[in-house]
Parts: structure tokens; sequence; C-alpha cells
């Protein structure tokens, strides 16, 4: 049970620190490459190396929108980044959880590039590889995944945009899922010339396998079997709800997200669920002329 538990915990932190990454890369593209954006893009066109950081606070900790085995678990995630302005990247993040033993557990290493594909840059592509590097504690922890390759797409318009990635993890195993997710950013106050306030809601839809038991034979005549069976389908959908503050080189959000799971396991009901995030992040352009 415990090596479920700690690899459910594993792919927990693994899942949502790609979908933060996808939200790194939104936000980007908002403030960086945007040519449209008149607070970063002056007369004379400048590209932009960068420097991002940032810890995260989440209330509790899912998998799918599933609780994974420990009740109330908080967990706190934390990245930093240099991005290039050819749209290269490299950086690493990690996660913390509140009552796993060693609390933290993993570090995340990754490497990527990230490029409009069209004349308008209303499209972007994204690809990395990422390297797990794990602290083992006890033969009891169990780490099937080494390594995660990810393709991404994402399309911007305006206050409006939608993404889709695709994550393969491998190692001992191998594991593949699919998010999706419908977005917007836009502000609501001003705070002068370069700060504001903005709310930036999102609707994902995350897909990936699940094992499904079917039991055949009654239960009474000695002749039961549980056959069990990989199936792939919807996990979750998720109401992400955040509110920002700008200020300088400086985003405070607060979320509220909502997990609706679903599961092809007709004898399984999983609940709605929800959660809150406090996030700090700290971004630095380094000009280049």
């Amino acid at each position: 049970m415990k090596k479920i538990i700690v690899l459910l915990l594993l792919i927990s932190g693994i899942v949502p620190a790609f979908a933060q990454t996808d939200r790194i890369d939104s936000l980007l593209n908002d403030l960086v490459y945007n040519d449209n954006d008149p607070l970063m893009m002056p007369e004379k066109p400048v590209k932009f190396d960068f420097i991002s950081t940032g810890i995260n606070f989440n209330s509790n900790t899912f998998y799918a929108g599933r609780e994974v085995g420990i009740d109330k678990m908080f967990n706190i995630t934390g990245h930093l980044f240099y991005y290039n302005s050819t749209g290269l990247f490299i950086g690493a993040s990690g996660n913390w959880f509140d009552q796993l033993t060693p609390s933290y557990s993993a570090t995340t290493l990754s490497a990527g590039f990230s490029k409009a594909v069209d004349k308008k840059k209303l499209f972007t592509f994204r690809t990395s590889y990422s390297r797990f590097l794990y602290y083992k504690p006890d033969t009891a922890s169990y780490y099937p995944y080494k390594n995660n390759f990810s393709l991404g797409l994402s399309f911007r318009k305006n206050w409006i945009g939608a993404r889709i990635s695709s994550n393969l993890l491998f190692g001992e195993e191998y594991k593949f899922n699919i998010s999706t997710g419908l977005y917007s950013r836009f502000t609501l106050i001003k705070l002068g010339k370069y700060n504001k306030i903005y709310m930036a809601p999102e609707v994902s839809a995350f897909m990936g396998s699940e094992t499904i038991a079917t039991t055949k034979g009654g239960s009474g005549d000695g002749n039961q079997t549980i056959n069990t069976k990989e199936v792939y389908s919807l996990l979750n959908t998720q109401l992400y709800i955040p509110i920002g503050i700008s200020i300088g080189d400086f985003d405070l959000e607060f979320n509220y997200s909502v997990n609706f799971p679903t599961t092809q396991d007709a004898s399984i009901t999983y609940p709605v669920s929800s959660f809150y995030t406090i996030s700090i992040g700290y971004m630095l352009p380094i000009s280049k002329k």
C-alpha cells in the first residue's frame, strides 16, 4: 500500500508541475513575446532573456482530482527557470509534502524549446525533456518514472486562449497523459502605468489511464475471479479561478480550484473536491539590443 501511495504522490507532484509550466508559458507570451504589448515592447524592438522563479502553496494534494490516500495533505512547489529570447529554456523545480517522509523527495531538471509557429504569433509550440532526481529513504518507496518527454501547442488571441499538452513518463514503467485547457486573461484594475489586478480563469481536462477491476462468478460458489484492465479516458475536469496582482517584476496570485473527477469503473464514485493555491512569482527580464 505504501508503494501505491508514494507512486500517487510522485505523479500528483509531476502533473501540477507541468500544468504550472503551461501557465508560466502563457504568462511569458503575454508579458514578453507579445509584440502587441506596449508595456513590454517599446518603440524599438527589444529581445529579452528571462529568469523566472516562484513558489506555490497548495492546500491539498490530488492526482486527477482524487485524493492520494492521505487526507488534507498540503504541498509546496517551487521553480527556477531561465528563458532565452530564442525560445530555449532550462531550469529546475521541486515538491514538498507535509505528510511524506522525507517531505522533499524529488527534484525535476528540465530543458526545452518554445516558439511561435505562425507570423501572427497566435500559435506557440513547446517541447521539453525532464529528468527526476529522487531521494530514496527506504526500499518501500517506488520510483518507476525517471524521465518525461513533453509536447504542447497553445493558441492565444486577445483575451482568450487554449492549450493542449502531452506527457510521456518513462523509466521502469511508462505512462502517457494528455491535458487540455481553455483559458482567459484580462485586467480588472490598472494600478498606475505598469501594475494591475487581473483574472485568469481556466477550464482544463486531464486524460490518462486507470485500472478497472471486473468480477466474474458468484461470491458464494468459490469460482469468483477478479480481472483488471487498463482503460484510457477522461479522469478529471478542473475549474481554475485565480485573481492576481502584478507589481513590477512580482506576481502574486490567489486561486480556488474545483475538481470533477470521472471514472469508467461503475462501482466507484469520486466526490467533487476543491483546494486553494497561493502563488508568488518573480520575473527578471534581461534586455538584449
